[in-house]
């Protein structure tokens, strides 16, 4: 549930940065892991990957409610969810909303409010194919384990120079 309320969050994160052309192309959501494969012409940049950290953790500190309706689907368009990955879709649909940030047709399981899914860090982003571009993050418990990793790689770099400890990493 944590990792797939927080695709909503990035889809919505990447749009804003990267522009509207940006679409779902498939997604892996795991307990605090996922992988978001989206369409999108060049590789990003530090600054836009930094970007989008920082919108999708200030809608997860926001701690917005994440609530699920069931609408026809006519009425949900017009209220302006968006559709992922090109799924087919019903009359009736389900459509999650979390705050302001994030309006989407979806029949997954998710989180009922954003603080729920800790904080969000992009691990690694590459490309799949032409056109394609895939984001791996982590969520919750994820985001520790990786600071902890990147913590004991830090130590470990700094006593093979024999710096001793690195300030606050003790």
């Amino acid at each position: 549930m944590r990792a797939h309320s927080a695709t909503h969050l990035l889809q919505s994160a990447l749009t804003q940065v990267l522009g509207e052309h940006v679409h779902q192309a498939g997604s892996l959501v795991e307990p605090d892991r996922l992988r978001f494969d989206f369409t999108h012409f060049a590789p990003m940049t530090s600054e836009e990957i930094g970007c989008v950290e920082e919108l999708v953790n200030e809608a997860v500190l926001g701690g917005y409610p994440i609530s699920i309706r069931e609408m026809p689907i006519a009425q949900a368009k017009a209220q302006g969810a968006t559709a992922l990955f090109g799924e087919k879709y019903g009359d009736t649909v389900r459509v999650v909303t979390m705050g302001d940030v994030s309006k989407e047709l979806c029949g997954g399981t998710h989180a009922d409010n954003t603080a729920k899914l800790g904080l969000f860090k992009i691990v690694s982003e590459s490309s799949v194919a032409a056109g394609i571009r895939r984001i791996t993050a982590v969520t919750g418990f994820g985001v520790l384990n990786h600071i902890e990793n990147d913590e004991r790689i830090m130590q470990s770099a700094a006593a093979a120079m024999k710096l001793g400890n690195v300030a606050g990493l003790d």
